[in-house]
């Protein structure tokens, strides 16, 4: 009785650390936001800008990175590849494999503990210091330690309820498990030891194929994709240049990747899009947009698809904006008697030009990835973003002027009407002029436009009496949320590309394909062709993260603008986020919409895969659709 006591406030304890810490962590957030925005605005106003801003947000970054990650854990916050997994006949099945899953989640944070905290020690005794402020860089270096060995405390009772769920059963069967659940780890974490012992050489390259493979079989067992990258990058970079290495950059790049100044842009962008999400804008701009289509065949779900890019450009969250979409406009649907298909297909396809217009993370990401200019990957989303919207309004006024009974036509406001509307929307023309104009005229980085459009979302909802402090309190916690899950990915992407760099596998895949007498649209539409097959299995952020360090040189080799490319990509990724099993976006819906079927919903978002695909064949024939804007910056 006294052991089961203990470990319930053990348990109790765990948690409240994690919600401790992750509470100065988002006070880290609130911080950056306020001190870019500071910056900003001393710098335009009175010359006068803060000495080490920049510094003081890297700093403040692996505070919130590190203090987030075990409070990501326990809102299931860190993203896996479970489809294949939850098709596994019988619960024991999924059990054992979440038990071996689980301990070598385990392994990998506890080598991650290990060396960040060797690295921050050695930062302290060699007196490493930010330049402008000189301030000790170590005990920022240890958040990241002391977050790694929370979240160890949160995996380890994860682990106990599976184990406890494995013991409900045969006895013998559960041990055999656990033993080999327990081998199997000990043996992929003993790779790098015994390497040196291995009768034969395998090549780098080779190595690297085995990476992949490796790769793959662990994505499918339902670990978080973030490990599984981490994992095998440690194991093959052990493997290929010994073990020393390989444990220097399990403690060095956590630290490197957090402490980035430029990656500060993107917790900013989600805490703008989540003020925005909390101030209620979205139901203003769906009445808006509808004042003016909703007479048309279809003309609500028009307004739904316009409303949608309208807060695609404040959000850049297509997860978001089909969530907040579907809670707004699905209830006028069926008052109107809509086709559930059409209605759910609509929000469901709408939603994902989340990810499109700027500002969007998945953007930001591919352009920090492959080194290309933020501002002009965002400048290209832009008409490609208005197109989109406007391939889905032809879709839809097409499927209900052939059938009427789709969708039946609404009330036709007069000129006074749609004029008023307007004046809902002042807020989102603002913020969008603020960050995206700042931009492309060069008056902000990428990460003062994040900052300055965070604090104007803040003003914004409090000026609308719409922000209380539980809405605040659950703005900072999602944005902290995100943000330990993007940068976790991340870290784990960094720790995988270093040791595919070692394999040279990118660079002779580029080579080969370079040297094929094949013409480059034809590798390029075996590339989009992998990109709808991975799409329809895998989430938007894993899409990225773990195939652009691969596929990009291939298409720097074959001569495609990698600004043009970075757009393709971005819509491949959208189609992915409504093609099943997977459909991110799909799901979403159906836990708005929990009395259509599924399968009704998949029905629904059909047509609008096909305006996709006519979308995609046009940015492939003139892209000079992408590509207009940002050439005017250059």
């Amino acid at each position: 009785m006294w052991l089961k006591k203990a470990v319930h406030i053990s348990d109790r304890g765990s948690y409240s650390v994690a919600w401790g810490i992750n509470i100065v962590g988002v006070a880290s957030l609130t911080f950056m936001m306020l001190l870019t925005a500071a910056d900003v605005c001393l710098r335009y106003i009175f010359n006068r800008p803060i000495t080490g801003a920049y510094e003081l947000n890297e700093l403040m970054m692996c505070a919130l990175v590190g203090f987030g990650l075990a409070y990501t854990a326990i809102h299931k916050g860190h993203i896996n590849v479970d489809f294949l997994i939850a098709k596994l006949g019988g619960s024991r099945t999924q059990g054992v494999i979440s038990v071996i899953t689980s301990l070598l989640s385990l392994g990998f944070f506890l080598v991650i503990t290990w060396r960040s905290i060797l690295y921050s020690e050695k930062l302290r005794t060699g007196g490493y210091e930010s330049e402008a402020l000189t301030i000790p860089i170590y005990p920022f270096a240890y958040a990241i330690a002391f977050g790694s060995a929370v979240l160890i405390l949160v995996l380890l009772i994860s682990l106990r309820e599976d184990l406890k769920g494995l013991t409900e059963g045969s006895r013998r069967s559960v041990l055999v498990f656990q033993f080999s659940g327990i081998v199997l780890s000990f043996l992929l974490f003993m790779i790098p030891v015994f390497g040196g012992w291995i009768p034969w050489h395998i090549e780098p390259l080779t190595a690297g194929l085995l990476g992949i493979g490796l790769l793959i079989v662990l994505l499918f067992s339902g670990m978080p994709i973030a490990v599984v990258m981490g994992l095998v990058g440690f194991l093959g970079m052990a493997y290929v240049n010994g073990l020393e290495p390989g444990l220097n950059i399990m403690g060095s790049t956590p630290h490197s990747i957090t402490s980035t100044y430029s990656l500060s842009v993107i917790p900013l962008f989600v805490l703008m899009g989540a003020f925005c999400f909390h101030s209620g804008l979205s139901k203003e701009l769906y009445y808006a947009v509808y004042r003016w289509v909703g007479h048309l065949p279809g003309g609500l779900a028009m307004a739904t698809v316009g409303a949608c890019a309208s807060f695609a450009a404040v959000s850049g969250s297509s997860v978001a904006t089909a969530a907040t979409m579907g809670m707004v406009s699905l209830p006028e649907m069926r008052r109107y008697k809509y086709d559930f298909r059409l209605a759910t297909g609509c929000i469901a396809a709408g939603g994902s030009i989340g990810i499109l217009i700027p500002p969007s993370v998945i953007l930001v990401l591919y352009g920090i990835l492959t080194e290309q200019s933020i501002g002009e990957l965002f400048a290209a989303g832009f008409i490609p973003g208005v197109l989109e919207a406007l391939f889905y309004m032809v879709t839809i006024y097409i499927l209900c002027k052939r059938n009427p009974h789709l969708g039946p036509k609404g009330e036709r406001a007069n000129f006074r009407e749609r004029m008023v509307s307007l004046r809902a929307t002042w807020g989102v023309v603002a913020l969008f002029l603020l960050v995206i104009g700042g931009i492309y005229l060069g008056i902000f980085t990428p990460t003062e436009a994040a900052g300055m459009g965070a604090f104007g979302a803040l003003l914004f909802s409090l000026g609308r009496m719409r922000l209380s402090w539980k809405t605040f309190t659950a703005s900072l916690n999602e944005t902290s949320r995100t943000t330990a899950m993007v940068f976790l990915i991340l870290i784990g992407a960094a720790l995988l590309g270093r040791f595919l760099a070692v394999t040279r596998l990118p660079f002779e895949l580029s080579s080969y394909v370079a040297g094929a007498a094949v013409n480059r649209y034809v590798v390029l539409g075996f590339i989009i062709f992998f990109y709808l097959i991975l799409g329809a299995i895998m989430s938007s952020l894993a899409m990225i993260v773990l195939t652009v360090p691969i596929i990009f040189p291939v298409v720097q080799t074959l001569g495609f603008d990698p600004i043009w490319f970075g757009i393709i990509i971005v819509r491949m990724v959208e189609i992915g986020q409504i093609t099943p099993p997977v459909g991110i976006n799909v799901f979403i819906l159906k836990g708005v919409a929990k009395d259509v079927p599924l399968e009704d919903i998949y029905r629904g978002v059909f047509p609008f895969i096909v305006a996709d695909l006519c979308h995609v064949a046009l940015l492939i024939a003139v892209p000079q659709v992408v590509t207009f804007l940002p050439s005017l910056m250059r």
